[in-house]
């Protein structure tokens, strides 16, 4: 009897998830073909695998039986991918947007001369999941959180930077000179942060923030290069906006004050499929790691999105 492993993973995949819609979406093929992989695999194996007269489908006693067979089938022929993945062939790291700390990850791992990067962006409608799922991304970095419902069987993923967003204003603004702005002092400042174009992860995370501490962000307009949003920043003394503390310190004429009580923090997710071997995914670890961040041990003592909270 020759199975393939598709077949397997199919099978593998319904028994993870109950349903077969829900399972062709992981896959990302239609519920149809799922449906004749399991045909195909009961036809092959002369066994009923699942109960179909419910509303979601129940793996039958055979089923359960067979099911751990099949996973160790399933992971042994992905570790055969990542053995054969090791050292071989660029690796694809989505960035979410190149303007963001999480490019001076992508540059850290390409400076190690070990392998070649390659740096993707995915559009404000997708998510880590999407771009793992629909495009040849090998990992994705950004905010876990963003990925709804249970976490996929199928996809990995680690904190790899807690980094602290701030305030950043032009040098003659009243808060320039502080050493601190507490989160409260923020409430009546006037805000600056244009979505026009910007990622939906960090979008939800701004909005977030503004119900938790009753803070005001105008969003109106696009920052028209990174050049000339600055130069207002640094031409109006009363406006301010957010910032990575992990990015490159700005240019003469602004003043990056940390923010506390709490410290308001993006957390930076590496989520990956299990294809990507482990030295990889280290690499940019490892990266992120030589970067400005919040110790993960300190992580209940700052702000986050509820759901990435959840997700550690």
């Amino acid at each position: 009897m020759d199975l393939d492993s598709g077949t397997l993973r199919a099978f593998v995949t319904v028994a993870d998830e109950g349903h077969f819609g829900r399972a062709a979406e992981r896959l990302v093929i239609s519920q149809q073909a799922i449906s004749k992989r399991i045909n195909r695999l009961e036809s092959q194996l002369g066994v009923s695998l699942f109960d179909r007269s419910l509303r979601n489908v129940r793996i039958t006693e055979t089923g359960r039986r067979l099911l751990p067979l099949a996973r160790q089938a399933v992971d042994t022929a992905d570790a055969l991918a990542v053995e054969a993945a090791k050292n071989a062939g660029p690796l694809r790291i989505d960035v979410l947007d190149d303007h963001l700390s999480s490019m001076l990850i992508a540059r850290g791992v390409a400076q190690r001369g070990d392998v070649v990067v390659e740096a993707r962006t995915r559009t404000d409608h997708h998510d880590a999941l999407e771009a793992l799922r629909t495009t040849d991304v090998d990992i994705a970095l950004g905010r876990a959180g963003a990925v709804t419902g249970p976490w996929p069987a199928d996809l990995r993923r680690r904190v790899v930077l807690l980094e602290p967003i701030r305030l950043l204003v032009g040098a003659r603004h009243p808060l320039a000179g502080r050493d601190a702005v507490p989160m409260a002092d923020l409430r009546d400042a006037r805000l600056w942060f244009p979505m026009t174009g910007a990622p939906r992860e960090w979008i939800d995370l701004v909005d977030e923030l503004c119900a938790d501490f009753g803070l005001t962000v105008d969003r109106t307009g696009s920052t028209l290069g990174l050049e000339y949003f600055l130069g207002r920043l640094a031409d109006d003394p009363g406006l301010g906006t957010l910032f990575g503390g992990a990015m490159a310190a700005p240019g003469p004429g602004l003043a990056v004050v940390p923010i506390v009580d709490p410290v308001p923090v993006f957390a930076w997710w590496a989520m990956w499929r299990r294809r990507v071997p482990d030295s990889r995914v280290q690499a940019v670890q490892d990266a992120a790691s030589r970067l400005y961040g919040v110790p993960l041990e300190a992580a209940g003592d700052t702000w986050m999105p509820a759901a990435d909270r959840a997700r550690l």
